[in-house]
């Protein structure tokens, strides 16, 4: 009685899973669903290039749309199934409200379309050089840094919608400090355009997208800095000076090895009148370079306040030149200030 009873049930339990795979499989239900993300697309860019405009911004940059149709259909939908277009032809400079066009795969329904209308800014076209600027990641340690030997662009093209181009400050490159050895490399870096911040700046182009770097890992040492200073009274004028007493330069581990002092071109504060900061020229050897640890190498130049001395003089101690006959002269007690 036992085992027919449970008999009965591996039976039913067979027929539900055989009438279940028969619903999938043969009688496909209509089922729902909504896909999200599906990217919007301009269209006839090119005609507003042509009139020296572009897309600066959207209200929407994606879409999510409801369908319906067989479940067999439904799973196998994809958001690159989707065509989302926005035609910006004909549209001057300034603000829109655009409507979009949806399109997707034959053997679903679209029933419902999150927007359909956009709000389309228009802008200027422009392209202006900008700086490339290559940096380092990571840190070398104390007695090594990583040198940037050269690199293929010192500038680049930027192009895109004018209010977009005015953003960016330079275009940046990162090489990582790993790919750096003590024998020169030479690596293909991407190139990002940033603003004032360092944020990255969307929706431009690059004349180039890489820069092609040259590096290598050098040795530092910090020596000795010599300054020679003339002109510190110059004018009977009385000057200080204050100068950095050491210096971290960089180079190769024998280029280095036996530099123990570092020495500038004389400091000329003659010209010098007010308190000031005037940089430092070493005289660097072949193959060595100043550390960024010294970048900015500088002397103060403090300059003694000028004095104020003044002096009394009576009618005895002044003479009156080219006098006229017939006149009366009269001299009143005067203070005359002079500045030492």
């Amino acid at each position: 009685m036992l085992k027919s009873k449970k008999f009965n049930i591996v039976l039913a339990l067979i027929i539900a899973i055989a009438l279940w795979a028969y619903v999938l499989g043969e009688v496909n239900p209509e089922s729902t669903a909504t896909v999200k993300n599906i990217p919007i697309n301009f269209t006839n860019q090119e005609s507003l290039e042509d009139n020296g405009l572009t897309v600066l911004d959207s209200s929407q940059t994606s879409i999510s749309v409801s369908i319906s149709g067989q479940r067999t259909a439904i799973t196998k939908v994809e958001p690159s199934d989707f065509s989302v277009t926005c035609d910006v032809e004909g549209l001057n400079k300034g603000s829109h409200t655009v409507r979009i066009n949806v399109t997707g795969p034959d053997n679903v329904k679209i029933d419902h379309i999150s927007v359909e209308k956009i709000n389309v800014d228009i802008d200027d076209l422009t392209t202006e050089e900008k700086t490339v600027e290559v940096a380092v990641n990571g840190q070398a340690g104390t007695d090594k840094e990583a040198d940037i030997v050269e690199t293929n662009l010192e500038t680049v093209r930027v192009t895109g919608a004018k209010t977009l181009v005015d953003k960016v400050d330079k275009v940046k490159a990162s090489v990582e400090l790993s790919k750096i050895g003590t024998e020169l490399s030479t690596f293909n870096t991407e190139l990002t355009p940033v603003d004032k911040s360092g944020v990255q700046v969307l929706n431009v182009r690059l004349s180039s997208s890489e820069v092609k770097v040259t590096a290598v890992m050098l040795s530092k040492k910090t020596v000795s800095l010599e300054v020679p200073v003339t002109g510190t009274d110059y004018g009977d004028i009385e000057r200080s000076v204050s100068v950095p007493k050491t210096v971290t330069i960089k180079g190769t581990e024998d280029d280095i090895k036996d530099i123990s002092k570092i020495t500038c071109r004389t400091l000329d504060v003659s010209g010098v009148y007010t308190n000031d900061t005037l940089p430092l020229e070493p005289i660097l050897p072949d193959g060595i370079q100043l550390s960024d640890d010294s970048d900015g190498l500088s002397a103060k130049v403090t300059v003694k306040d000028l004095s104020k001395k003044s002096f009394e003089f009576d009618q005895d101690d002044i003479d009156l030149l080219n006098r006229q006959d017939g006149f009366t002269y009269t001299i009143s007690a005067v203070t005359f200030s002079a500045e030492l």
